[in-house]
């Protein structure tokens, strides 16, 4: 069994999602007994039933159901490019004090910053992201003093529904996002009515350059979590930021969650006992941040406990509602507890909320898998080669393999096959088909999916030979 055990780990070495996500498809490394204990449970979905519309076209029904936000990358207007990361650590915070208004739809923080570097018309952001206001910002330092301007603007009609500067001390800038925060909610009173503005900046540490430093850290681990040169810096940007101010919960939470992305490397070290111990500190420090609680959940997802990670991504959902990658990561996990149909609308919800995430391929291999898993065979085909189009992955790969083989596309389903087989060294065709299969909620299409994985294999092996 540790054969079969460890087929899925190379799933995620390099393929762990998200925003926020971290690398939840490697539960599958220690999964199997769970699975087999699973087999036995009734939780059947109709392969033809109509699968969920494409995420676009969810965005825009949620959109259009509710106030919408994105925040443009503040601008550096310094003349020093080092301050670059002010701008970005206030951008991010006006990002998470928005998404704690949970009458409010605000683009995630991923998306959001695509546009960095750019100025684009608030209309065209609207078309692209289906939002209905925009904010944008600069942020200007000299000497001491710092100051940030902000404008709401309603993209529809180009109006701006409110703007206003800030003068601070560098020192206060840290209050600036709770002012822009309560301020739009303000002048978005009409539509939200009920609305409040909840404090919900992340608890500051008393450095500016902690702040600094995990700031930097959790873009890193969020940019790319199977890149082991990004997960090692975050390490090191995270014992900075301690020794600076040893009480900064977040900065726990993100050195817990470096240090989990390096458990499924070829050459793993083995730093659970230390991970575990920065987790609990976190949430000792900040039992409401949800950033801790994605970082609790995804180092959960990475030690294989996958019920515990769900009610960890719960959690970070119910505290931050636009959380796309808490979504993801919740949907994914949703996959190997046999509840693929359910993952569908989670996956779907992330990439709403962030449309243009850099992690979306990997969202959409898994899509790509529950559609598979719930006999959305074509649809599987046609998600699994967006995935590809964005970033060839092994599980794309291997939904591809699979779903073409049940088409009867062999010659197709054989070269993604051997795609797969060229990036993962010893892989057992038997064992993987079997495991794959255990994942369908219906058990009759179960054995389907078992046995399209092993056409695929073969008509790879019989390419090989021609």
């Amino acid at each position: 069994m540790e054969v079969v055990g460890s087929i899925f780990a190379w799933i995620g070495e390099s393929e762990a999602v998200l925003s926020g996500i971290a690398a939840t498809i490697v539960i599958l490394g220690v999964l199997y007994a769970p699975l087999r204990r699973l087999l036995g449970r009734s939780h059947v979905s109709d392969p033809a039933a109509p699968p969920s519309p494409p995420p676009a076209e969810i965005a825009h029904e949620l959109h259009a159901d509710s106030p919408s936000i994105a925040v443009m990358p503040f601008a550096n207007l310094s003349a020093e490019a080092e301050q670059e990361f002010l701008a970005d650590g206030l951008t991010e915070d006006i990002i998470l004090g928005l998404s704690r208004v949970k009458q409010l739809f605000v683009i995630a923080r991923n998306t959001c910053f695509t546009y960095k570097g750019r100025t684009p018309d608030a209309q065209v952001v609207s078309q692209e992201l289906g939002v209905r206001y925009v904010l944008e910002g600069s942020v200007r330092r000299t000497g001491d003093r710092i100051r940030v301007t902000a404008q709401l603007v309603d993209a529809r009609t180009r109006t701006q529904k409110w703007a206003e500067h800030f003068d601070r001390k560098l020192e206060e800038i840290l209050e600036v996002d709770d002012e822009v925060t309560e301020a739009i909610v303000a002048a978005l009173q009409p539509a939200l009515r009920r609305a409040e503005a909840e404090h919900a900046r992340r608890a500051a540490p008393e450095d500016l350059t902690a702040w600094a430093l995990v700031n930097r850290a959790w873009v890193a681990v969020q940019s790319d979590l199977g890149n082991v040169q990004a997960a090692e810096e975050a390490i090191r940007a995270c014992v900075d930021a301690l020794e600076l101010d040893p009480d900064y919960a977040l900065a726990h939470a993100v050195l817990a969650h470096a240090k989990s992305l390096l458990f499924h490397q070829p050459q793993p070290i083995d730093t659970r006992a230390e991970a575990l111990a920065s987790i609990r500190q976190a949430l000792e420090l900040d039992a409401d941040d949800p950033l801790v609680h994605h970082c609790h959940a995804a180092l959960l997802g990475n030690l294989g406990r996958t019920d515990d990670a769900i009610r960890a991504w719960e959690r970070a959902i119910e505290l931050d509602p636009n959380n796309a990658g808490a979504r993801a990561g919740l949907g994914i996990a949703s996959i190997f507890k046999r509840r693929a149909d359910e993952s569908l609308e989670l996956i779907d919800a992330a990439l709403c909320r962030s449309p243009a995430d850099p992690l979306q391929y990997h969202w959409l291999g898994n899509r790509a898998l529950a559609l598979m898993l719930t006999g959305h065979v074509e649809e599987a085909v046609d998600v699994a080669q967006a995935s590809l189009q964005r970033k060839p992955s092994r599980l794309a790969y291997a939904v591809l393999a699979t779903a073409l083989a049940h088409e009867d596309r062999l010659e197709e389903a054989g070269q993604a096959y051997a795609e797969l087989a060229e990036r993962s060294p010893g892989l057992a065709a038997d064992d993987f088909a079997q495991m794959a299969g255990a994942l369908a909620p219906d058990p009759e299409w179960r054995e389907v999916v078992r046995q399209a994985l092993l056409r695929a294999a073969e008509a790879a092996d019989q390419a090989n030979h021609a």
